[in-house]
């Protein structure tokens, strides 16, 4: 959903309208993407621990929950970062109306988590030209079963 750097940018802004906790972060990008991506806490927590050590958020303990806010360097950052942070959420909220018009989160999920898989055993580099094969004979059957429903 995000290429590099660009969760940062989201949460960064997100905390600059409203100071959150990881949890709430996670569950307000899954609204704006109208349920369609749910960000993992494995993404969203290591990145606040980030900006924090960058100085660009600061949290304060409530009621047992680290609630995160933008510092002044955060909000600097944000404004050096305007024009693509502008970028970023205009296509967020595109993202989020096109899974509002009708897109089956569960569909997105189990897509993504194809592509997922298929990345990674591509990635690893140690996918032979067999498993190759096997694959994309797996993703055609796959599409034959569902033109078939």
């Amino acid at each position: 959903m995000f290429d590099a750097g660009e969760i940062r940018l989201v949460i960064l802004r997100l905390l600059s309208t409203e100071p959150s906790y990881g949890y709430q972060l996670i569950k307000t990008m899954e609204a704006r993407l109208g349920g369609g991506y749910t960000p993992s806490a494995g993404v969203v927590y290591p990145t606040l621990t980030m900006l924090e050590e960058e100085g660009l958020i600061a949290a304060t303990e409530t009621s047992g929950k680290k609630v995160y806010s933008v510092t002044e360097e955060g909000l600097k950052y944000l404004e050096a970062n305007k024009e693509r942070v502008g970028q970023l959420f205009e296509r967020l909220e595109e993202t989020g109306r096109g899974f509002k018009r009708g897109r089956a989160p569960e569909l997105m999920k189990a897509f993504m988590d194809l592509r997922g898989a298929v990345m990674s055993k591509m990635w690893r580099r140690n996918a032979t030209p067999e498993q190759i094969k096997k694959i994309a004979e797996a993703i055609h059957k796959a599409a034959e079963e569902i033109d078939k429903l």
